[in-house]
């Protein structure tokens, strides 16, 4: 993968993340992760198509979830992780990859999100057959401690 295709999302993330929870979170250092992976706990995973292919993966702990989905929900105590907690988790992260996209399309690259899902519990991540090099994960780390993992995996 290529840094631009990557440097849209870590923008796209941080400025929704500002406007929408009032913080710019902080770049953890980026590892490669290999496939398969598995994960814990909560994952919103979006695809890309058009131009570049692939999925993005935002992966976190519940109670991360949780506060997000408080956030987005103007500071509402957010208990536990249901439909109202998972649809504004949702609405996230279609915000940050729609501004990613917007940002790939003003360089060039044709991008466009499919609906998000969320996946809760134990699981394991693969890619298509075409992916070789893995996935960049890109940690984002809030004040609170907690962190987002954006697990990318895209191709032109």
């Amino acid at each position: 993968m290529k840094s631009e295709h990557i440097n849209p999302f870590i923008q796209g993330a941080q400025t929704v993340f500002s406007t929408v929870c009032a913080e710019r979170p902080k770049l953890g250092k980026p590892k490669l992760k290999k496939l398969p992976y598995k994960q814990d706990d909560v994952a919103i995973r979006l695809g890309i198509v058009g131009g570049l292919k692939g999925d993005v993966v935002y992966n976190m702990k519940e109670e991360t979830a949780k506060a997000l989905a408080s956030k987005m929900m103007m500071g509402f105590a957010v208990e536990t992780f249901d439909d109202m907690a998972k649809s504004a988790v949702c609405e996230l992260t279609n915000m940050i990859s729609g501004s990613t996209c917007t940002l790939l399309s003003g360089q060039g690259f044709a991008a466009d999100i499919t609906p998000p899902s969320v996946l809760t519990g134990q699981f394991e991540f693969a890619a298509a057959s075409s992916v070789k090099d893995g996935i960049v994960s890109i940690p984002l780390q809030f004040q609170s401690g907690d962190v987002v993992e954006m697990d990318i995996c895209v191709e032109a």
